[in-house]
């Protein structure tokens, strides 16, 4: 068979992904890019991008594009299997479905947050980090993590089985498992099936619509376990197949325009010009700025949470199930600005059940989570702490020199 572009791209990404999985040469190369849009990168996140954007590239063309890949006999095979009838539908019908699940199964995951939080005692506008036997994970309304601890269990159980190590800077999220109530087990069932509605929004499109919805459906299928509705990955996805299913004739248009392509561009310009006669206030046009529009919303909707749940006096710090004593406690945060101490202990008041301490917040919210996980490590179950939006603008934040010998839990 011969291995056309598309082909070989995908399977020099899924190569790349095994090389990053082994190595760390390539980081300082890939880290950078892929930082922009997976919402702070790490190795496991760059692991998947590109095992899933190559296995999308390859897959994408069981429909056509490419006959010598078609008349293949082993996909010829793959292809007469009833399985494939799953694929009869319309590409437009796919990223209807696709859109459905996505964010029926995103706002479920911040209902998950709302109600983990409640089995805790803790307030849902709080980050939560969990703690188990030196396992770190971190969750949020604004940054789930929800259904990466799922995923994350999986996996460390398919690797103890055949007895790879996890590299190191891949965060499973497996320490937040045991508090995550156990229907956020549907996402393995999810997955699967979004990854092949994806798969079928694929056919029939242009190259520049077909590439654009297989990096935005990558991003998408990361983002919906690892960052949830308020994640860039997530939001992408989302805008993604808003754009292509909303404005696709648009986008290749503009596309082969700004490249050149004659092919592609008189394919769409007949469809071009009766879009631009559309009257500006029509719901044909508005149609078009819908994704934009989405976007936009869900930048306010997320600094609207983060705002509300904004405490600029101070930062309250919930320890749970401490296994340390007061003191020991006490004396690990000596070198923050503490305002209060706080022990709240068992009916039989002799068991402290959990520790609320008040600290200042003159430093940055980020910084502050990260350093107090060295700060708190075998010292408790987890930790809350509130958060202050403010910090980040706020030039004059007192900087933590221990945190930057911690886990950024943002970028895992």
């Amino acid at each position: 068979m011969k291995i056309d572009r598309y082909t070989g791209v995908g399977i020099l990404f899924i190569l790349l992904a095994i090389v990053i999985f082994f190595t760390d040469v390539l980081n300082p190369f890939i880290r950078p890019f892929t930082y922009l849009f997976l919402m702070g990168s790490s190795k496991g996140k760059d692991i998947l991008f590109f095992t899933i954007f190559g296995i999308f590239l390859i897959l994408s063309q069981l429909f056509e594009y490419n006959t010598d890949f078609k008349n293949n006999r082993f996909v010829k095979k793959l292809m007469s299997h009833k399985f494939s009838s799953i694929f009869k539908l319309k590409n437009n019908t796919y990223i209807k479905i696709s859109l459905t699940i996505f964010l029926a199964t995103a706002i479920f995951g911040l209902i998950l947050e709302i109600i983990m939080r409640y089995q805790m005692g803790i307030s849902p506008l709080t980050t939560f980090i969990a703690m188990n036997n030196g396992s770190i994970a971190s969750t949020s309304i604004i940054h789930s993590h929800i259904y990466k601890s799922v995923i994350g269990g999986i996996i460390d159980s398919i690797f103890s089985i055949i007895t790879i190590g996890i590299p190191a800077g891949v965060n499973t999220g497996d320490a937040l498992l045991k508090y995550v109530p156990n229907i956020a087990n549907i996402i393995i069932v999810i997955l699967p099936i979004l990854f092949l509605t994806q798969l079928g929004s694929m056919k029939n499109r242009f190259g520049p619509s077909r590439i654009f919805l297989i990096f935005t459906s990558t991003c998408g299928l990361i983002g919906i376990f690892d960052g949830g509705l308020f994640g860039v990955p997530c939001a992408a996805g989302i805008y993604g197949m808003l754009l292509v299913y909303f404005d696709e004739t648009g986008f290749d248009y503009y596309f082969a325009k700004l490249f050149r392509n004659k092919s592609i561009l008189n394919k769409t310009k007949g469809k071009m010009d009766i879009i631009k006669k559309y009257k500006i206030l029509s719901y044909k046009t508005f149609k078009r700025f819908i994704p934009h529009l989405f976007v936009i919303l869900l930048i306010i909707l997320r600094l609207s949470v983060s705002l509300l749940g904004t405490n600029t006096e101070y930062y309250e710090v919930e320890i749970m199930n401490p296994t340390a004593t007061l003191e020991d406690i006490k004396n690990s945060l000596n070198s923050y600005s503490i305002l209060s101490i706080q022990e709240n202990k068992e009916n039989n008041g002799n068991n402290i059940n959990n520790i609320i301490i008040h600290i200042s917040p003159e430093y940055n919210e980020d910084e502050l989570l990260n350093s107090l996980i060295k700060s708190l490590k075998n010292k408790c179950s987890g930790y809350s702490m509130t958060w202050n939006a403010y910090s980040y603008f706020n030039s004059n934040t007192t900087n933590l020199t221990n945190s930057t010998n911690t886990i950024n839990l943002a970028n895992n």
